[in-house]
């Protein structure tokens, strides 16, 4: 969850993250786990809780291959299997994990008494139900702060024309290519 975290905060900051360049990719995974690891571990000083949180947020990256269709290296290729195109198939299998997580902390002891209860079951539910609404009126696109992001049903998560990626307006790719942002700053064109 903590990349999707760091998408959020992207856009209400208004700044462009091109297709999760900074919050998707395995090197930018790396560096949020860490910062969550540091983060747990000052709170709980346990080194353990640290280093969970930490593997979890890297855990996060396997299953957004298989839901979403995003970048997980710099300058890679946009992949995915894209799970999100299709809304109750994703729906059944997200709430499926959901109501597995939930019923495994109310079987273990020592988890807090109001995370157990159905009715926390029921609002985790009802927001993934959210979620899959707000996608699927949005066209299946998450919000971005990239100028002119759209969605495009054969690149995926976004696509970003014009300068949001460091394009001049006067050159001229079709509109069915994408871009891809490089650690160097230089931008590697992508024709589907």
């Amino acid at each position: 969850m903590a990349p999707d975290i760091v998408d959020a905060l992207f856009f209400v900051a208004g700044a462009c993250n091109p297709n999760g360049l900074y919050s998707h990719t395995l090197p930018a995974a790396a560096l949020v786990a860490a910062v969550t690891g540091v983060i747990a571990y000052a709170v709980t000083k346990q080194r353990a809780t640290g280093a969970l949180c930490a593997l979890l947020v890297l855990a996060h990256l396997p299953p957004d291959f298989v839901t979403g269709h995003k970048l997980f290296w710099p300058g890679g290729e946009i992949v995915g299997l894209r799970l999100y195109d299709h809304p109750i198939a994703d729906f059944a299998l997200e709430s499926a994990l959901v109501a597995t997580g939930w019923w495994l902390l109310r079987t273990r002891g020592g988890a807090p008494r109001w995370a157990t209860t159905r009715a926390v079951l029921a609002l985790l539910l009802v927001t993934q139900i959210a979620v899959e609404a707000a996608g699927a009126i949005a066209g299946g696109v998450k919000p971005s702060a990239c100028v002119g992001a759209t969605a495009n049903s054969r690149t995926g998560y976004d696509r970003v024309p014009g300068t949001a990626v460091g394009r001049s307006r006067d050159q001229n790719l079709s509109p069915f290519s994408s871009r891809t942002l490089l650690p160097t700053g230089r931008i590697r064109p992508h024709i589907v």
